[in-house]
């Protein structure tokens, strides 16, 4: 990191947070990864710098969409500077096919698949669908509309936003990865309020820590191959390896298009 005299605020589960000025925060994208609430981790080379070019990435095309970030610019390679929000303590998952947490609860009955949804990893979801879960908490959780609501943090016209605009980046993030041979499987993200009391999108948003990512040919083959956070938790090939061709596949779509 290039920026000197900066203050140290805080560390997540891969990046490190500097105050940057009073209405500005600085992330740095580290090597570090973790799973299963923390408790296995690693570190991998290149993992933070393509992190950040990912997120840069998709930040830029989602604002010429029309969806609201905390986006300013990226300074360096790993770092990125954003609008100092204050985040809603809710994180959203959108899932376009079954895999993951929400197979484990469909098995144990903690949640019931939308009618006519196999309950086998790879299923598809027809139209999606979205969920809730705490954040801030020591192991986040899924929640209720009406949890969300009696605890103060949105109220039902705020939840209609965020759900919209959730929707709205699916499809985005859905149209750019179907010219790049990849399927988004699912992804969560966050929001936040401005000083003015705007909601917009926060954190991160398209990378491989926070989607699932299957290549398309081997889908169509009848096999799931992650380009995710998933080869970690698995244990079925190297990070580094994943999260370049992940990279290098978006990378090809942007040379096509120009």
């Amino acid at each position: 990191m290039q920026e000197k005299n900066l203050t140290y605020i805080s560390s997540g589960k891969a990046k490190d947070i500097y105050e940057h000025s009073k209405e500005t925060l600085l992330f740095e994208f580290t090597n570090r990864v973790t799973a299963f609430d923390g408790k296995k981790k690693a570190e991998y080379f290149e993992k933070g710098e393509i992190t950040c070019k990912i997120a840069e990435y998709w930040f830029k095309i989602l604002e010429k969409n029309g969806i609201a970030t905390h986006y300013i610019k990226c300074p360096t390679s790993t770092c990125m500077i954003v609008k100092r929000l204050d985040i809603i303590p809710v994180e959203v998952i959108w899932r376009n096919y079954v895999a993951g947490s929400l197979l484990r609860r469909q098995r144990t009955g903690e949640i019931l698949l939308p009618d006519g949804v196999e309950p086998k990893e790879g299923s598809v979801i027809l139209g999606g669908m979205i969920e809730f879960t705490t954040k801030f908490e020591a192991v986040d959780r899924p929640i209720v509309i009406d949890e969300i609501i009696s605890n103060g943090w949105l109220n039902r016209e705020e939840l209609e936003k965020i759900t919209n605009s959730t929707k709205r980046i699916n499809e985005i993030l859905r149209q750019v990865l179907d010219n790049s041979g990849i399927i988004l499987a699912d992804f969560k993200v966050e929001y936040g309020k401005t000083f003015e009391g705007q909601i917009i999108l926060a954190d991160e948003v398209g990378t491989p820590d926070g989607c699932r990512f299957w290549k398309k040919a081997d889908f169509e083959k009848g096999i799931i191959t992650s380009l995710d956070k998933d080869v970690f938790r698995k244990d079925i090939g190297n990070l580094s390896l994943a999260y370049r061709e992940l990279f290098n596949k978006l990378q090809e779509n942007i040379m096509e298009e120009a």
